[in-house]
């Protein structure tokens, strides 16, 4: 890690940055907190750059091949696409996002 220069600490930093929101978005997704979806959609969105970054400067030492890590990133892009899709679905159909509309609109 001596070696390392100001891109590969930038990554680092980038993903440690990254595991941190995802922590705090899961505590406001577990608490049922109006937004927590969106959190997800913008960590998800967050992610795929961070993935992107990492291919555009290959610094950070890794066991797979240059061809495995292209899928590799292609998978991970494709799922935090699919995520941030999910999570903004979700966001726009939560009732704890619609805040009094949603207890308005209860007829029981």
């Amino acid at each position: 890690m001596a070696w390392f220069g100001a891109t590969a600490w930038t990554l680092v930093a980038a993903r440690i940055a990254l595991a941190g929101a995802g922590i705090a978005i899961a505590r406001r997704l577990r608490a049922h907190e109006p937004g927590a979806w969106w959190g997800v959609a913008l960590w998800a969105g967050a992610a795929i750059g961070a993935t992107l970054l990492e291919r555009a400067w290959p610094e950070l030492p890794t066991s797979l091949a240059p061809s495995e890590a292209r899928l590799v990133a292609i998978a991970a892009v494709v799922r935090d696409a699919a995520l941030a899709l999910a999570a903004a679905w979700l966001a726009r159909t939560d009732p704890a996002d619609q805040g009094d509309e949603a207890r308005a609109r209860d007829s029981s």
